[in-house]
């Protein structure tokens, strides 16, 4: 009997542990270093598609150009991605909880809900796809390049570090983080030797059409925005306010530089024509003859960068659903691979890209919430009375969304933001000075979190 009670907790325990305090308060002793913080929040950022932007930069910008452009836009998302950071650290919830206090429960629900089919399931089958097919570029003809064999192989390295959670994605960042700054070190140095010194790689034209400053700073911007929105995912997990919000932001920008540059810097090196509107870079990678290295690249870059885009959908639905994130993160992650598989992730682009501008001002709304609306006034736990809908949170979301999408001007997630920061504190004092109430229902935090 006594054996089997210790086999029944250890079962326990490992559920628990799989669950990673989806929609519970991470505890005080559980907490990390903002070193840890950084690291798993670089790791976050180092991705394909990040590198492509920096090949996209260079077919359209000076090398020097380039840099000020990644410079800027990570600059940008550092800043707004900070506030996200704290808040995550200071309550220890991850995103789509913290949403519970500025949106209203059910409002909060539709927040895990979107984050679940943008990066759970959308983001994640079209990653795993783009990984299928960059891998048989690098690689024609190998067996474990076969685009459909990559795919699968591919998904359940990514499935499997989601499913541990926040403790496994750290140990992938360790390893994945030092091999992107290597590469774009080396990079750097391969570029400037084919270009005859430093000072002539800084010279050196690019290849395609012109691409100007703030162009570029929107190509950075725009790859990144929706990450630095779920910061708090990461920065929960941090001891401090400061150490979430420092480390997620620093290690975000870390990451975001380096990879765009390592991408700017190779496609200057091998001085390819682009393929479509990106330069092709494992045909760079292959000119360079960066061989079993650049596979290792590939396959932890992407690996570190889309295992999260899983673990933030199982996060947010896990807000909505009574099940265990691991049969979450198990669901959404085999669905990811089917869509790859059966290629119609291309499909869900444009719709993927319609919410990307309707995604960004709901942190426009919980940053104003918590200092502008609340003052900081935000509690979490068992018997926690939140609003069942907030819905000038949600108009302020809306109107934010629908000003951005007609906007000529700008970068759409950053002015979607900033909209959604202004609008909702303004809508919030016009409602309350005209007594109408916006809002509704009250529902309280259970043992379970749920």
């Amino acid at each position: 009997m006594a054996i089997l009670k210790e086999h029944t907790a250890g079962q326990q325990g490992n559920i628990a542990a799989l669950e990673d305090y989806a929609i519970q308060s991470v505890p005080a002793e559980k907490r990390k270093s903002w070193l840890n913080v950084a690291f798993t929040s670089c790791g976050w950022i180092i991705s394909l598609s990040t590198i492509f932007v920096g090949g996209s930069l260079a077919a359209g910008m000076t090398f020097g150009q380039a840099i000020l452009a990644a410079v800027i836009g990570m600059t940008i998302l550092a800043v707004y991605g900070f506030f996200q950071g704290w808040m995550g650290a200071k309550y220890g919830v991850a995103t789509a909880v913290l949403a519970r206090q500025a949106f209203g429960r059910a409002g909060a629900g539709l927040f895990g809900i979107l984050l679940s089919l943008t990066m759970g399931i959308g983001w994640f089958g079209w990653q795993v796809a783009f990984f299928g097919s960059t891998i048989e570029q690098m690689f024609p003809g190998q067996w474990f390049a076969d685009p459909t064999f990559a795919i699968i192989w591919g998904g359940v390295l990514m499935i499997f570090t989601a499913l541990i959670g926040y403790k496994g994605i750290t140990y992938l960042s360790f390893v994945a983080v030092p091999l992107v700054i290597v590469l774009s070190i080396w990079g750097i140095f391969v570029a400037a030797d084919a270009s005859g010194g430093l000072s002539d790689l800084f010279a050196l034209q690019p290849t395609g059409a012109s691409l100007g400053l703030f162009a570029g700073i929107t190509l950075v911007v725009g790859n990144a925005a929706l990450g630095a929105i779920v910061f708090p995912d990461v920065s929960r997990y941090g001891k401090t306010p400061l150490a979430g919000g420092m480390g997620a932001a620093a290690g975000y920008f870390v990451g975001g530089i380096f990879s765009v540059v390592a991408g700017a810097a190779m496609t200057f090196a091998a001085q390819l024509p682009d393929l479509g509107s990106t330069p092709n870079i494992p045909a760079v990678m292959a000119k360079l003859g960066m061989g079993f290295f650049a596979f290792l690249i590939l396959v932890f870059a992407q690996w570190s960068n889309n295992d999260n885009n899983l673990y933030t959908g199982a996060l947010g639905l896990r807000n909505v659903v009574k099940l265990p994130k691991f049969v979450l993160v198990l669901i959404m992650g085999g669905l990811g691979i089917v869509i790859a598989l059966t290629g119609y992730q291309d499909h869900f682009v444009p719709f993927l890209n319609f919410l990307g501008v309707y995604v960004p001002p709901i942190a426009g709304v919980m940053i104003a919430d918590h200092w502008i609306v609340r003052r900081g006034t935000y509690q979490f736990g068992e018997g926690t009375k939140y609003n069942g809908i907030n819905l000038a949170a949600i108009a302020a979301v809306i109107i934010a969304g629908v000003i951005a999408s007609n906007i000529a001007w700008g970068i759409s997630p950053i002015n979607s933001t900033v909209l959604g920061l202004i609008i909702y504190p303004v809508l919030t004092a016009l409602l309350r000075l005209l007594r109408i109430p916006y809002e509704w229902g009250q529902t309280t935090e259970d043992s379970t979190g749920y």
